[in-house]
Order: structure tokens, then C-alpha cells, then sequence
């Protein structure tokens, strides 16, 4: 009983994250079409928020409350500034909830934190915890390998329930994850009945406990996942606003995992070869990237932290022969191939691709979700190939970690493809 409130006192405090600072009652506030939109663009706020507070020299118990209570209090303001007290839809709400109480209980349940959770991600988030600040990770053997913030996440929201209890983080994760699946139906209005098969397709292909066992790839899989779309909502408004949450997106997954780079330079590439993007939006988005990059830099130089402790230096790469080349290559397209296999997702996409061959390059969208996959593939045939570690210990280990955390990118593509061709208006009536 005392787990069944506990989870649903923290699914309440969760949707408060939803409801301010921007107020959701106003639904062209920033220039966003819909109420669902306003609380996500609420919540890539807020972890904007807590990046920054994470690095500041503050003590976790010293502060939480006090943000907290803002949030409520701004929340409330919006809320009882329009009679409509409750804007979200009712039923997808209720959805929602026990969807999350669902996933939830499952995490509750086993309690197996993954290998990566063990050994990195729940202690440096016990660092925070135990009201040690940023400062104090500089200390950690491992922090350099492991950016931080998913740690502290998992910190800040134990803290912030009742019951303290380590799951009471990591279920925020749940929350997020779902929150990115629920965005995408955001969309699509005309069939609930519709959204709600979509939804628990997207359960079934991409729902593990592993990966909700303090891994941290379900992080980067769902703000991948919002990016996705907000990509489509720019290509087809041209908004500044969803230019501006891509980039705040884009800055949330520098600080998550090492490979947030990668994703992060994919996107900004990607964006630049819009057709039609305008001097001043490139200008934002180049601007904005370098200082966001700068910003982290100068953060870790001053806490004495390296930005290159992965095994990547530049005298194995140089010193690479060819059949070393040629071994690492016929691995990489081996297990990719595999685990490209066990992805529906990943493996779907390419596909796709060949039944909208005659639009490819015609459509914005597919042109961009297009070059997205194949820097993508660039980038892991590269992660691998300069990688000094042997290579199929790193190929078995951590490939179908990266093809999940990737396949965030495409999975809005997926369904709007088979929007786009009535394929699920043909079979559900």
C-alpha cells in the first residue's frame, strides 16, 4: 500500500513540472499549438533549470524545497487564472497515469539496477544525495567517463518524494520516457482510438526494465524522441520556438552520457541542411551550439574534469593498419547488423526509406530524417573503428544500447509514415 501512494504522490509531483513556469491555459503562448506541447516545453524548461543548479555549489536538501514550492505556487497562478482548471485531456491524463503506475510498479518490483547503474550512475547520483555538490564528483575515479546530470536527476527526485527510497528517482525516468511517447500523438487529434494503439505499440517494441534499471539511455531515447518532432513541427512552421526547444534539447544530452556530443553535432549538421533556413535561425542555432559547447568546457576545465577520457586518441587512430581496419569493419557490420535486427525501430527505417524513395529528397522532413540515419551510422562505424578497446568485447557490450538510444530519432518518422499511407486507419476502424 505505502509503494501504491508513494508512486502516485510522485506521478502528482511529476506533472507539476508540467504546469509551470509556462502557463498551459495558453496555448499560442511561444507559438505552440497545443496544451500537451506548452507542458513538455514546461519540462525541457525545468531540466534547463536543474543543469544549472546542478553545478552550482549548493547542497541539494538546501535548495530542492524552495524550487519546488515555486513551481507550485506558479502553477497554481496558471491554473486559477482561467476556470479550466485542468487543461490536459481527461482520458490520455488518466492514461498516462496508469501507464506510469504501471511501469512503475515493475521497477519497484525488481529493483536490479544494470551493470553501468552499479558501478557509475547510482553512486555519483548518491554524491548528490548526500548533499555533496558538483564539485565534490571531481573526486569520483569515473566522473570524467560519465557526465552527471541523469545521476542527479535520479538524486533529486529521491529526495523530493516522501519515501526517499532509491526507485523513487529512477521513475522519473518512466516519466519522461512516457512523456516523449504521449508527444508524439500530440499530432494526431483525429482518433483516439488510433493514438491509443500507437502508444501501446511504442510499449511493446520499446519498453525493457533494463533500461530503466539506472542506465541512462532512456534519457537521451525520449529527449531524442522530442527532438524528432519538434524538427517536423520546425521544417513545416518555421517557429523560432521550436527551433529554441531543439536547442535546449540539444543541451540537455551534452550533459547526460559522452555520446550526447555525437548526437548533439548529428542534429546541428542536420538542421543546417533545411532547405530555406534563414541567416538569422542558422546564425541561433550556430551561435547558441558553440556557446552551449564553450559553456561545458569552461565548466570542466574549471573543476578540473577531462572532456577526452574515452579510449579516443589520436596516435592509435593515425597508427591504424588495414586489416586491423578491415577486422574492426566486419564486426561492426556484423553486430550492428544483429542488433539493427532486434530493434524494429532501426531496422524499419532503412525500409522506409526505400518505399519513399520518389519523395526522399522531395519532402523536408524525410530528406532530414535521412541524412540524420546516415550520419548515424557515420558515427557508429566511427565510435567503434577509433575506439582503442577490443573491439567485439565493446560491439557485444554496448551495440544495442547505442541502436536504442539512436532509434529515438526515427521512431516519430515511423508512425508518421504509416499516418501517411493509412495503414493504421485501414486496420483500425
Amino acid at each position: 500500500m505505502s509503494e501504491i501512494i508513494s508512486i502516485s504522490l510522485s506521478f502528482l509531483i511529476f506533472c507539476i513540472f508540467l504546469y509551470a513556469p509556462l502557463n498551459i491555459n495558453r496555448s499560442k503562448i511561444f507559438n505552440f499549438g497545443s496544451t500537451y506541447q506548452i507542458g513538455v516545453a514546461n519540462l525541457i524548461i525545468n531540466l534547463n533549470f536543474l543543469v544549472l543548479i546542478s553545478l552550482l555549489p549548493f547542497k541539494l536538501g538546501s535548495y530542492l524545497s524552495f524550487y519546488f514550492t515555486a513551481l507550485i505556487l506558479i502553477s497554481i497562478f496558471n491554473l486559477f487564472k482561467k476556470t479550466e482548471i485542468f487543461k490536459f485531456n481527461k482520458l490520455i491524463l488518466s492514461l498516462f497515469f496508469v501507464l506510469f503506475f504501471i511501469i512503475s510498479l515493475d521497477i519497484a518490483s525488481k529493483l536490479d539496477l544494470g551493470w553501468d547503474a552499479k558501478w557509475f550512475w547510482y553512486i555519483k547520483s548518491l554524491y548528490f544525495f548526500q548533499n555533496y555538490d558538483f564539485s565534490h564528483l571531481s573526486h569520483y575515479e569515473f566522473n570524467s567517463f560519465h557526465p552527471h546530470f541523469g545521476s542527479y536527476l535520479w538524486a533529486f527526485f529521491r529526495e523530493l518524494s516522501l519515501s526517499k527510497i532509491e526507485y523513487s528517482g529512477r521513475i522519473f525516468y518512466a516519466f519522461l520516457y512516457l512523456s516523449s511517447l504521449f508527444f508524439l500523438i500530440d499530432k494526431f487529434k483525429e482518433n483516439k482510438i488510433q493514438n491509443f494503439i500507437i502508444i501501446f505499440l511504442l510499449l511493446l517494441i520499446t519498453y525493457k526494465y533494463k533500461l530503466f534499471s539506472g542506465l541512462q539511455e532512456i534519457l537521451i531515447f525520449s529527449i531524442l524522441i522530442i527532438i524528432s518532432k519538434l524538427i517536423y513541427e520546425f521544417i513545416n512552421q518555421k517557429k523560432n520556438t521550436y527551433l529554441l526547444f531543439i536547442i535546449l534539447c540539444m543541451n540537455l544530452i551534452l550533459w547526460i552520457k559522452a555520446e550526447g556530443i555525437a548526437y548533439f553535432m548529428i542534429i546541428l549538421i542536420a538542421l543546417n541542411l533545411i532547405k530555406n533556413f534563414t541567416f538569422e535561425k542558422r546564425l541561433l542555432l550556430i551561435t547558441s551550439s558553440l556557446v552551449l559547447i564553450l559553456f561545458k568546457t569552461l565548466i570542466y576545465n574549471h573543476f578540473q574534469i577531462s572532456l577526452n577520457d574515452q579510449p579516443y586518441f589520436i596516435e592509435y587512430i593515425l597508427n591504424l593498419d588495414f586489416q586491423t581496419i578491415i577486422f574492426k569493419l566486419k564486426n561492426i557490420i556484423i553486430y550492428g547488423t544483429f542488433y539493427s535486427l532486434k530493434n524494429i525501430i532501426f531496422f524499419i527505417i532503412p525500409i522506409i526509406f526505400l518505399i519513399n524513395y520518389k519523395i526522399l529528397f522531395k519532402d523536408e522532413f524525410n530528406k532530414i530524417i535521412f541524412i540524420i540515419f546516415t550520419l548515424n551510422i557515420g558515427f557508429i562505424v566511427c565510435a567503434y573503428m577509433f575506439r582503442e578497446m577490443e573491439v567485439v568485447y565493446s560491439l557485444r557490450t554496448t551495440m544495442d544500447r547505442i541502436i536504442f538510444t539512436s532509434s529515438g530519432l526515427y521512431i516519430f518518422y515511423f508512425i508518421n509514415f504509416l499516418r501517411s499511407k493509412n495503414y493504421l486507419k485501414k486496420y483500425i476502424s
